[in-house]
């Protein structure tokens, strides 16, 4: 029977512990039987001796009786028992002595007791014949004899008393020796027992108490801890696996409540970025719907009015009204519409050619431009509107007037956009607040409304993470913005940069 169970092995323990108590008990006994029935053996021969000896000692006083007691029959008759006594007690003489000289001895009483019969026999027949010279002659020797044997037994218990004096430190040292070992096997057997207890015990309360500390570490939220050890006894092994797979399966639940969860918060958080940018989207629709008075009969007005400038000679007034129609019909796009870098910049081109004809020597534009960049695509109106701001509230307000650098540069699969001026600044709470979409801003005469919170929205709404919006300003010191986004070129809107690029070049003479 394999001793995988908490009752089987309990119960072999304490077979164990009966086995090891009953063979100590069965020791301790048999010794102390077996001495006990040498000291009685030993005392049963020296009175069986004492016995004849007392029994010859009384028959040889009854035989002496015999010619002087008037009831000489009765005597004769008690004379008879007593040989009859001697002769059994003969037979129950010890066959061994404790020692040599008491051997001797034994046999020697043995041949006197018998010499004794033989010659108390020889009385009592004399004395039936009624020779009694005879009679009185073999009592003499039959009460010889007897003191002979009388003495013979004293000599013989003084030779086993000695003998045993000498014999009984053995048996006591040996009884000690036995005390001394039945003391050992005691303490064994209880170091084994509460070795086995203790053995028994942690085998069932140290999975217990792993399953309790498990219990309390997954009763407070954490189900990251290593499997608890299931132990050998086959109900804990069952109640740990058990408990085991319970953690394992509450720890799957959990990270698939976790993952759902994840999963819930990402589309609630796509869901909030889809509805700003429809929001976005929406504002910036309605803005151009404001913004936008029948532009059919505002685009053939405008055309009808360059024709006629063309036709009266005036080619710089035909010039500017083409680009104004340009840049009305660029910011009139679908706001959702993906444009490239070139397209921005030329609408950029367009506006800076109207406000340096409407505020002259007062605003200057300069332009660092790496070609290569401009096929990258981008959100439509993501740079006009900075530049659009940094003219209307950078440079707009300062009678001296200030400078626009627009620079574009492509590193690698990156490419950076500045827009800088060198105006008033803006203030830091009120950066915070413009970045943040919490100022209040007036947007009146700006040709699209949207400020620095919705080109920021815009681009994070457009590249996600992979694209960077940083404003650096200071009062007095200008204002410098710049976009770093990743170089991205869409087969659809790469052919566009060139012609819009032509185009405003055309619609800028002597910019």
């Amino acid at each position: 029977m394999r001793l995988t169970t908490v009752q089987v092995r309990l119960m072999a323990t304490m077979m164990l512990i009966v086995l090891l108590l009953s063979a100590f008990a069965l020791q301790m006994f048999t010794h102390s039987r077996g001495t006990a029935n040498m000291y009685q053996e030993r005392l049963a021969d020296l009175v069986r001796v004492a016995e004849l000896t007392q029994a010859v000692d009384e028959a040889a006083r009854t035989l002496g009786q015999l010619a002087t007691d008037p009831a000489a029959g009765q005597t004769e008759a008690r004379f008879a028992a007593l040989r009859s006594e001697i002769y059994r007690l003969r037979r129950e003489l010890p066959q061994a002595t404790v020692s040599r000289t008491g051997a001797k001895l034994m046999v020697d009483l043995d041949n006197m007791t018998d010499s004794f019969l033989v010659e108390a026999g020889a009385a009592i027949h004399a004395f039936g014949a009624a020779n009694l010279d005879r009679y009185y002659e073999h009592d003499r020797e039959a009460a010889t004899i007897a003191r002979y044997v009388r003495e013979t037994a004293d000599r013989l218990l003084a030779a086993e008393l000695e003998a045993f004096s000498e014999v009984y430190p053995e048996v006591l040292e040996r009884d000690q020796l036995l005390q001394r070992i039945a003391l050992t096997v005691l303490a064994a057997v209880s170091l084994i027992v509460v070795v086995a207890a203790w053995s028994f015990a942690r085998s069932v309360t140290d999975p217990l108490q792993a399953l309790a500390g498990a219990a309390r570490r997954i009763a407070g939220g954490d189900l990251t801890g290593p499997p608890v050890p299931v132990g050998v006894d086959e109900e804990i092994k069952v109640l740990g696996q058990a408990f085991n797979q319970m953690q394992e399966s509450l720890r799957r639940h959990m990270e698939e409540l976790a993952s759902k969860a994840e999963l819930e918060r990402r589309l609630r958080h796509e869901e909030m970025e889809n509805l700003q940018m429809q929001s976005l989207l929406r504002e910036a629709e309605l803005r151009a719907l404001q913004s936008q008075v029948n532009p059919h009969f505002l685009f053939n007005t405008l055309n009808m009015v360059a024709k006629t400038a063309l036709i009266e000679g005036a080619d710089r007034t035909c010039g500017l009204l083409e680009t104004v129609a340009d840049l009305l019909r660029y910011s009139l796009r679908a706001p959702d519409r993906p444009v490239t870098l070139g397209e921005e910049v030329a609408q950029v081109r367009r506006y800076m050619t109207i406000q340096q004809e409407r505020f002259r020597d007062r605003i200057r534009f300069r332009c660092d431009i790496d070609e290569p960049a401009l096929a990258v695509t981008i959100p439509c109106l993501m740079v006009q509107p900075l530049v659009e701001n940094a003219v209307m509230h950078g440079i707009g307000s300062r009678e001296q007037g200030g400078t626009v650098e627009l620079t574009v540069r492509r590193a690698g699969d990156r490419v950076q956009v500045v827009v800088a001026d060198d105006g008033v600044g803006i203030p830091e709470n009120r950066l915070a607040a413009l970045i943040e979409g919490t100022a209040e801003v007036n947007a009146r005469g700006h040709t699209t409304g949207l400020g620095l919170y919705n080109v920021r929205r815009r681009i994070e709404l457009f590249y996600r993470d992979q694209a960077t919006f940083r404003i650096e300003s200071a009062p007095g010191r200008g204002t410098r913005c710049l976009i770093e986004l990743p170089y991205h070129v869409d087969p659809h809107t790469a052919g566009a940069d060139h012609d819009q690029t032509g185009g405003e070049n055309r619609a800028h003479p002597g910019g």
